[in-house]
């Protein structure tokens, strides 16, 4: 039985909720993570920017450059608001780039029919 995709106002919810609890958690103090790979902050970057980018096409599909253009901006956002307003957080290109990865993630995935809904 295929899965029916939610309402454009459920993932414009969702995507908005996402965005709020992102930017909080990359206020707040780094919690101490076992680190598996060198690059775990990175990965968390590409997967939270992937499902900004799967929510934000779910919701909006006709305003996908918006989008992108919108989310890496959000990426440089979070990277500039991290100096002032955390204590033991700095901000990094390398995590903007690890963003534009994230969508990019999100772009391919939301145009491949593996992940198509059905009506």
């Amino acid at each position: 039985m295929p899965i029916r995709r939610p309402s454009a106002s459920v993932l414009r919810g969702c995507f908005v909720l996402a965005l709020v609890i992102i930017f909080i958690l990359a206020m707040i103090p780094m919690a101490v993570v076992p680190e598996v790979v060198s690059f775990q902050d990175k990965l968390h970057h590409t997967a939270a920017f992937a499902v900004l980018m799967l929510l934000g096409r779910g919701g909006w599909p006709a305003r996908t450059t918006a989008l992108v253009a919108g989310l890496i901006g959000y990426g440089v956002l979070i990277e500039v608001c991290q100096h002032p307003l955390t204590t033991n957080r700095v901000g990094e290109f390398r995590d903007v780039v690890a963003d534009g990865l994230g969508v990019a993630i999100g772009w391919l995935l939301g145009r491949s029919s593996a992940l198509r809904w059905q009506c």
